[in-house]
């Protein structure tokens, strides 16, 4: 870290928001315990600058409301989504199954979702909903009880700095509730968004999912040189939280010897120490079908138990410490 780099301390006073400043979360999950210390409140914001091509949250790659339909809920009814839906989007097809048709291009455009408001099956539901700082934090408070001496919130995504007003504002309202924050960040961010939410920030997970930079814009849709970038000013800033670099382990993409001791001499230049490789998994696929996408790694197995040993030996062995999936010691 630079000896000139400015102190960074989280402020002691905390101003009233506007009700005016919403956010679109599209999952709050009530106990998780992989995602910081102790007991969380996992928080998920829509929208992300990245387009991984194996995301298993596909529902919150758009900073919109996402129609998802679940085709074995679909049973036959008097089809009411059809005549409910303005736009004519919904077609049925009674010969195939699934049976209803969606033009989503329609459908991502629409912010009533009166389809939904008529599907007694609930096989139509809407993926995320709005809300105020206030509303976030009462819904907070509520599961602070859970958490232990150790919990507190982590957010996720998408991209949670996508959304940088609210989350700048729920993480001063954590601050001034003295609840302990984490940030999941694919760090494809501006800098200065970034470093202003810094000081309210206990814990950050920054990811790097490739150090070849045209292999990361093949798989993600940009290249690295920005996460690179930020992931240095981090360290640099005098923040004195924990930051841990997150990898996930894609089978022919990342899985190689040669990635894993690119990224290790990374981490030693900038002054990282601790990285947590995630293995594969394909619990999204579900949610493709349900957006009516194509999943490119549908029939992807995850990486072996040996492999991800032996990618784990490649950091040790530089004398950083590598936790496995959700082994990382909190």
């Amino acid at each position: 870290m630079t000896s000139d780099a400015p102190t960074y301390h989280r402020p002691n006073s905390y101003e009233h928001t506007s009700d005016s400043i919403r956010g679109l979360v599209f999952d709050i999950q009530g106990y998780t315990v992989h995602d910081g210390p102790g007991t969380r409140t996992l928080v998920f914001l829509s929208g992300c600058p990245i387009r991984c091509s194996w995301c298993s949250n596909p529902e919150g790659q758009l900073l919109i409301q996402r129609l998802m339909y679940k085709p074995g809920k679909c049973k036959a009814c008097p089809l009411r989504c059809v005549e409910a839906c303005p736009s004519g989007a919904i077609s049925v097809s009674k010969n195939e199954t699934p049976p209803l048709r969606f033009d989503r291009s329609l459908c991502d455009n629409c912010d009533r979702f009166d389809c939904v408001k008529v599907c007694y099956t609930e096989s139509l539901q809407v993926s995320g909903r709005w809300y105020t700082v206030r509303e976030l934090m009462r819904i907070l408070a509520r599961d602070h009880q859970y958490w232990g001496s150790e919990g507190g919130v982590c957010f996720s995504g998408g991209e949670p700095l996508l959304q940088h007003q609210f989350i700048l504002a729920v993480l001063q309202a954590c601050g001034h509730s003295y609840i302990h924050t984490a940030l999941e960040t694919c760090a494809h961010v501006p800098t200065s968004d970034l470093l202003e939410v810094l000081p309210y920030v206990d814990w950050l997970f920054a990811d790097i999912k490739h150090m070849n930079s045209d292999m990361h814009q093949r798989e993600t849709g940009v290249d690295n040189g920005l996460i690179m970038h930020n992931i240095r000013c981090v360290l640099d800033s005098g923040w004195n939280g924990r930051l841990i670099i997150r990898s996930p382990i894609i089978p022919g993409f990342n899985d190689t010897h040669e990635n894993a001791e690119e990224t290790a001499i990374f981490m030693k230049e900038i002054g990282a120490r601790e990285i947590n490789l995630l293995p594969f998994h394909r619990l999204g696929a579900s949610k493709y079908e349900q957006l009516g996408l194509p999943y490119a790694y549908a029939r992807q197995e995850p990486p072996s138990p040996d492999l991800m040993m032996t990618l784990k030996r490649v950091y040790e062995a530089r004398g950083l410490a590598c936790y496995l999936g959700s082994d990382t010691p909190f």
